[in-house]
């Protein structure tokens, strides 16, 4: 196995690059006082941003916020909530955006177009937006160098643990990291979902190439995960890089570009795995790689397909190798297939070859099956179509838990 270049930062976070400081504390939007709510993270010199945003027709207000200010030249913030969506709650809450956003702004002394706002929550409920507007002045004076984990806590939902990492890599002599703090539990499905991710680095980069690159990395990974079958309202990924790193810009798609953009990649890979694995309920977490399709969005069809199927993700809850739910889901993908040419895998258990049953291997295959993470391998045909995706069972504890959610 070939050594990454890039080395992660022992308890990283998104305060590890160079100027970034954050904080993070109980406002009183989520009843329980021990459970943090708001956070933010904030530069000491401008940034260049980019995003992502759900596709979901239906957006609440802080995605419609920031899908607008993202255009801006620079950046300062991010602001972020949790226990209530600011969604479909009339034009009460478009107001609490904006009022939000001024008051920190006002702190801050900076623009209000030098905000970046998330929310995450309950939908159609009035946002509190008299406590999330006192918390201002309190988050503001408790940036900290170290106060990435508190962050981190305030974005926090149905997670059961804390995601963050930080990378960091060499561009010449010039040291450049890469942090991030995100949650996820459910509604976790292709086109990111329920989550939220922010990303801080201390590269000198282009905006534009900023946004290619983010946009590149989020396909590769937050497009490739899949929990269930639900799209969230609110979810974002956000980019902040302040130049602290003092490396040469990056000005043009080069070696310096492909290198910035493998690491991205790498951070929201181990977010994205990280999300899945702290799912709603989830007991198992598969990563799914298919291969020797006919080309990569076949390939990436079939993989959808599989990692979405609710008879696939129950099988994969009883520890069950049943391949034929994962034959018949090939088949419903609609791609050109050989049933012939099926080879499929539970980790090192050949259970089909060429469309041919090995027995044997299926004691193998359950035990395999038995343990908390593993890998599927689905080859389709001769093809040099691949693709990659982290999926997890379907249990009756993600049923409880979204069946009394409000």
């Amino acid at each position: 196995m070939v050594k990454p270049f890039w080395e992660k930062r022992r308890r990283g976070t998104v305060t590890t690059p160079i100027g970034f400081y954050a904080s993070g504390m109980h406002c009183g939007i989520k009843k329980k006082k021990h459970k943090y709510d708001v956070s933010l993270i904030a530069s000491g010199t401008p940034c260049v941003a980019a995003g992502t945003f759900t596709v979901n027709r239906v957006k609440a207000w802080p995605v419609l916020y920031s899908m607008k200010t993202i255009h801006a030249p620079k950046h300062r913030a991010i602001l972020g909530s949790s226990g209530n969506a600011n969604c479909m709650n009339g034009p009460n809450g478009k107001q609490a955006v904006e009022e939000s956003v001024y008051e920190l702004a006002r702190q801050l002394n900076v623009t209000p177009e030098e905000i970046l706002i998330a929310q995450t929550g309950l939908i159609g409920v009035p946002f509190p937006v008299t406590r999330f507007k006192r918390a201002i002045p309190k988050l503001v004076k408790r940036l900290s160098e170290d106060g990435g984990l508190r962050a981190a806590k305030g974005i926090m939902t149905t997670d059961l643990s804390v995601k963050q990492v930080a990378l960091s890599f060499f561009l010449g002599d010039k040291k450049i990291t890469i942090g991030a703090v995100a949650k996820g539990a459910g509604m976790v499905h292709p086109n990111m979902a329920t989550m939220l991710c922010f990303i801080t680095t201390d590269v000198a980069i282009t905006k534009p190439l900023l946004r290619r690159a983010i946009r590149h990395a989020t396909d590769d990974t937050f497009n490739q995960m899949a929990i269930d079958n639900d799209m969230s309202t609110n979810d974002m990924v956000l980019l902040l890089a302040n130049g602290e790193a003092k490396n040469n810009p990056i000005q043009k798609i080069d070696k310096d570009y492909r290198m910035f953009r493998e690491v991205l990649e790498e951070v929201c890979r181990i977010m994205a795995y990280e999300m899945v694995r702290d799912g709603e309920g989830v007991t198992h977490v598969c990563t799914l790689r298919v291969s020797g399709a006919k080309n990569p969005t076949e390939a990436e069809k079939a993989a959808r397909q599989i990692a979405n199927s609710m008879l696939f993700k129950t099988m994969l809850a009883g520890a069950d190798p049943n391949w034929g739910r994962i034959a018949a889901a090939v088949g419903a993908s609609g791609i050109t297939l050989n049933p012939d040419h099926l080879n499929i895998s539970f980790g090192s258990a050949a259970v089909v070859s060429h469309g041919r049953l090995r027995v044997l291997n299926l004691p193998k295959a359950r035990r395999i099956l038995q343990r908390k993470e593993y890998t599927i391998d689905v080859v389709i045909g001769k093809g040099r179509g691949r693709a990659q995706f982290v999926t997890s069972d379907l249990t009756t504890k993600y049923v409880l838990i979204n069946s009394s959610y409000s």
